[in-house]
C-alpha cells in the first residue's frame, strides 16, 4: 500500500503499479464491452450521449472503441436519415441493401402530440408519513428537557458533552483496556473545540469509569455491539405497516436473551424507572418490536443507561407494551 500523489512525482515502482493498474481497469473496460456486444442476436445498436463538459466523443470510451472498429472493418456502410440526425449503418455485404434514395419515414420522425395528461396539473397528493422515528417518536417535549436557566450556549455544551460521551462509549469497549485512556484523551483533543485540558480529562476519566463499572459488564462484554443500525415494519390494526429505522447505542445478544441499552446524558436523570420520560421509552419500545421479530424465541429487554448518575434503569415489560400499544394506534395524521 503506497499513499499516492500527484502523478509527476511518482517514483519508479509507484509510477509502475499506476500503469499496471490502468491497464488492468481499460483492460476489463473493454472485457465489459466485448460482453455485452455478444449480447446481440440480430443487430447491435450503439448509442450515447455527450456529456455537458464535452464536445467530442471520449477516446477509448465504448463509443469510439466501436466505431473506429466498424470503420476500418470490410462491413457494407450507408448512412439512414431519422428524425433527430443520422444513423450510420454497417452490415455484412450478404446483408446489405441497394443503395436507394432513403428517404425517412415522416411518420416515424415527426413528434407526436403530447398526451393531454402531460398538459393537466396533477392533484395534490394527500402524504401519509408511516414512519415512525425511534430518536423523536413523539412530540412530548421531555426527550432532551432544557433545564431552566439554561443559556443557549450552555446548552450548546451539554448537546455536544452527549455527543461525545456516545463516541467513547460507542468506541472505548473495542480498544484494549491498556489504551483506553490515551485514546479518549486523544479523540477528545481533536473533537471537544473549546473545552480545557482539565474538563476533557474529567470527561475521559468518566467514560472509563462507566465502562469499568462492574455494573454494567453485560453492557460492554465481548460481543457487544455499538450503533446498530435496524430497519422493520410493525402490523397495525386496519391500516398499513409503519417502517421504523433506528440506531442502538448498545445490543447484547447472547443464547438466553437480547438487551437493548440506549445511552441518556441528562443531567438530572429521574430515580425510578416509572418517572422515565416517555419519549425514551416509546424509543426504546419500537427498539424492541422490531428485534422481537428477528428473535422471537428470546426475550428482549430494554434499559437506559444514564452517564451522568450512572444509573442501569430497565424499563418493564408492560410499560413498553403500553407505550407501543399508544404508538401504533395512533392516526398516521395526528
Amino acid at each position: 500500500m503506497v499513499w499516492a500523489g500527484r502523478k509527476a512525482d511518482d517514483p519508479p515502482g509507484v509510477a509502475s503499479a499506476r500503469d499496471a493498474m490502468l491497464e488492468e481497469t481499460e483492460h476489463e473496460y473493454r472485457r465489459l464491452l466485448y460482453v455485452a456486444m455478444t449480447r446481440a442476436a440480430d443487430r447491435l445498436i450503439v448509442a450515447g450521449c455527450m456529456p455537458g463538459n464535452r464536445n467530442n466523443v471520449r477516446d477509448n470510451s465504448w463509443y469510439d472503441l466501436v466505431k473506429r472498429g466498424l470503420a476500418n472493418s470490410d462491413l457494407a456502410f450507408h448512412e439512414m436519415p431519422a428524425g433527430d440526425g443520422v444513423v450510420k449503418s454497417y452490415r455484412r455485404a450478404e446483408d446489405a441493401t441497394p443503395e436507394t434514395d432513403i428517404t425517412p419515414d415522416a411518420a416515424a420522425s415527426a413528434h407526436s402530440p403530447l398526451p393531454e395528461w402531460l398538459h393537466t396539473p396533477a392533484r395534490p397528493a394527500h402524504i401519509i408519513d408511516s414512519r415512525l422515528r425511534p430518536s423523536n417518536p413523539a412530540a412530548d417535549g421531555d426527550s432532551h428537557p432544557v433545564r431552566t436557566g439554561e443559556s443557549i450556549a450552555q446548552r450548546a455544551r451539554a448537546l455536544q458533552r452527549g455527543t461525545l460521551v456516545h463516541r467513547l462509549l460507542q468506541s472505548l469497549p473495542d480498544i484494549a483496556a491498556s489504551s483506553r485512556r490515551d485514546a479518549a484523551l486523544a479523540y477528545l483533543a481533536r473533537n471537544a473545540d473549546g473545552w480545557t485540558e482539565d474538563e476533557r480529562t474529567r470527561l475521559a476519566e468518566s467514560a472509563l469509569a462507566l465502562i469499568a463499572d462492574p455494573r454494567f459488564a453485560p453492557v460492554f462484554a465481548p460481543g457487544s455491539r455499538a450503533e446498530v443500525s435496524i430497519v422493520g415494519r410493525l402490523e397495525r390494526p386496519h391500516r398499513r405497516p409503519a417502517l421504523v429505522s433506528g440506531q442502538i447505542d448498545r445490543l447484547v445478544v447472547t443464547d438466553s436473551e437480547v438487551l437493548i441499552v440506549d445511552f441518556k446524558t441528562n443531567h438530572a436523570p429521574p430515580t425510578q424507572a416509572t418517572e422515565a420520560p416517555k419519549g425514551y421509552v416509546r424509543q426504546l419500545a419500537l427498539y424492541r418490536a422490531v428485534l422481537g421479530k428477528l428473535y422471537p424465541q428470546r426475550p428482549v429487554r430494554a434499559a437506559l443507561l444514564w452517564t451522568e448518575t450512572p444509573e442501569f434503569m430497565e424499563i418493564s415489560v408492560p410499560a413498553l407494551d403500553a407505550e407501543l400499544g399508544a404508538l401504533i394506534q395512533r392516526d398516521d395524521r395526528a
